[in-house]
């Protein structure tokens, strides 16, 4: 009965697995950050075209509704840009998570390599001292039949 293959960084493998999983779990989380912020982004422009038509359909605004006017189109545009400097913010963090996973998923990737490799030796050794045991078995069953 042969002996089953035992890789003796098995326990390093199965770190590095988890190390990958928990960087998909990383990049998942980054990528709906990110699309929320860019769902926030659009509900603000939205609001900013919307007050820009309302006061296209209005043609002569009174100073005070003017300035009203122009400071919310004002707070809009500000409020864009901060919030576009946090979704680039989130777009680099996306690009860190998903470089960090390729990186881990590389490193396992070697490992299961490793493994692969050893256990195909260990494969081929295993049938070589099998076949060497057999012919062993076969030259002595020989001699004694020609006694």
């Amino acid at each position: 009965m042969p002996k089953p293959f035992q890789f003796s960084l098995e326990n390093v493998l199965d770190y590095r697995r988890q190390l990958v999983d928990n960087a998909r779990l990383e990049l998942a989380a980054a990528q709906r950050a990110y699309q929320a912020q860019a769902q926030r982004v659009e509900q603000i422009r939205a609001k900013l075209e919307e007050a820009a038509s309302r006061m296209e359909s209005r043609h002569l605004l009174p100073p005070d509704e003017f300035w009203l006017w122009s400071t919310y189109r004002e707070r809009l545009l500000q409020d864009v840009q901060r919030e576009e400097h946090h979704l680039q913010n989130l777009a680099n963090r996306v690009a860190s998570c998903r470089g960090e996973l390729i990186q881990r998923s590389k490193d396992a990737k070697i490992l299961e390599r490793l493994r692969n490799k050893k256990a195909l030796e260990f494969h081929a050794q295993e049938k070589s001292s099998e076949q060497k045991d057999l012919d062993e078995m076969a030259t002595l069953r020989h001699q004694y039949k020609d006694l």
